[in-house]
């Protein structure tokens, strides 16, 4: 069985979501989004923090960042985007004194950054009443905030299905067929079709696992294949994520990026425990000295920290309440007594795509004809989606980038350091 797409784009996260989305918008009706788990159960997307921000170092970033942001603004209800602002602190003199040097292109940009003193941040977040004499300094951002990365990937797929993008879930890209073609400056690769597997669905409970299982494995067992399929295309464009090197090496494109498991806590705050004057539902995001990072996640408040020695590899096990103790809240009560006796409710682990120098990859990928790319944002997808979905749109429907310029998060910078979009802030 075959059938033929004019651009199929692999991978139907919030990137990939987007990309069509822009794809649609510029005209193209034949836009084809295959996904394992367009559910999300294991997306990125799904399984962060909700913070979105455009306080990074490098003007790509920003620029992505800042336009994303935007059209959150535009959407605040829909997306539950709340611009409560980032108070980010810092107990490194070097590293603040770095914060404070990239504040002016930061600002240049509109962001509005306010640099605080030591004695500033307990007045501007009274939660933060503890080990203040450790701090050297801390960054405000009032322009960045919250959001709901599952609302985001929903108005970009119900406007792409608007406007006649096809989404198939269950559908996973098992090959890839190239053949070489006459180009202007020699010979190039061209990506002809995809081999797709198409998996079963058999429950909840029993799809969650099996879906677990090939996103680990990068294999379908044969009791799982319910048919396969060959998708042709003219374009082909990847947006998987962290498994976007799996179908790079089916291409014969090594690519930069690794898998990273990031994890994240839900505890549980009595009203009674909270310092006076301190109201936790108005907190925005909280990024402490120590790495941990925080805000108000409904009645909960949710807690995250990046391990630094996390070996890479697709691992979704959340370690539970080793994780609590030992990460979580020794470094909430630290900082603030309203954490003193906060209890662990449940938490859950999701994978970062990480990069050499933490920044995303897009753009065409050389030696080929019609191949795209744009993944491994390290983090960064939901707050950069609606500027790199645009830009990538402009790059493929157009033949090159419009206003959002992505030529510097293209593949051949890790060829040489200098060309490298380093971001130093990240969690």
């Amino acid at each position: 069985m075959s059938e033929r797409a004019e651009v199929l784009i692999v991978g139907g996260g919030i990137i990939g979501t987007s990309v069509a989305h822009a794809l649609a918008e510029r005209g193209l009706r034949d836009v084809l989004v295959i996904d394992l788990d367009l559910a999300g159960i294991y997306a990125a997307s799904e399984l962060n923090a909700g913070g979105a921000r455009a306080t990074w170092w490098q003007p790509v970033n920003i620029e992505t960042c800042r336009a994303t942001l935007a059209f959150f603004r535009e959407h605040a209800e829909e997306f539950g985007f709340r611009p409560a602002g980032y108070l980010w602190l810092y107990c490194d003199p070097d590293l603040y004194a770095r914060a404070r040097a990239v504040r002016a292109l930061q600002n240049s940009y509109g962001l509005g950054v306010e640099l605080l003193e030591p004695g500033e941040i307990g007045r501007r977040a009274p939660v933060l009443d503890r080990a203040q004499d450790e701090l050297v300094g801390a960054t405000w951002s009032p322009y960045d905030g919250l959001v709901n990365p599952n609302a985001v990937r929903h108005w970009y797929r119900a406007r792409a299905e608007e406007r006649g993008v096809r989404f198939l879930n269950r559908h996973y890209a098992a090959g890839v067929v190239t053949a070489r073609v006459a180009g202007a400056g020699g010979s190039l690769r061209r990506v002809q079709a995809v081999e797709v597997i198409e998996v079963a669905r058999r429950g909840v409970l029993e799809d969650a696992a099996a879906l677990r299982e090939i996103l680990i494995t990068h294999r379908v067992a044969a009791a799982q294949v319910v048919g396969e399929t060959r998708i042709e295309c003219d374009v082909l464009v990847n947006c998987l994520g962290a498994w976007s090197p799996v179908l790079a090496a089916k291409i014969g494109v090594a690519d930069a990026s690794e898998p990273v498991r990031r994890q994240i806590s839900l505890c549980d705050v009595h009203r009674e425990d909270v310092a006076p004057g301190v109201e936790l539902s108005s907190l925005g995001m909280i990024v402490d000295a120590s790495g941990l990072y925080f805000h108000p996640e409904g009645p909960h408040v949710l807690a995250g920290y990046s391990i630094p020695d996390e070996s890479p590899g697709f691992d979704f096990d959340y370690d539970g309440d080793a994780f609590f103790e030992n990460e979580i809240w020794p470094r909430l009560a630290h900082r603030a007594s309203s954490f003193e006796r906060c209890g662990h409710v449940r938490g859950w682990a999701g994978l970062y795509a990480v990069t050499p120098d933490r920044s995303g990859i897009a753009g065409r990928v050389d030696g080929f004809a019609n191949l795209f790319e744009a993944h491994s944002f390290t983090g960064r997808g939901v707050m950069q989606s609606w500027g790199v979905g645009q830009a990538m749109g402009d790059l493929i429907a157009r033949g090159r980038f419009g206003e959002l310029d992505l030529s510097a998060l293209a593949r051949t910078r890790f060829a040489d350091p200098s060309r490298w979009v380093s971001e130093e802030l990240h969690i």
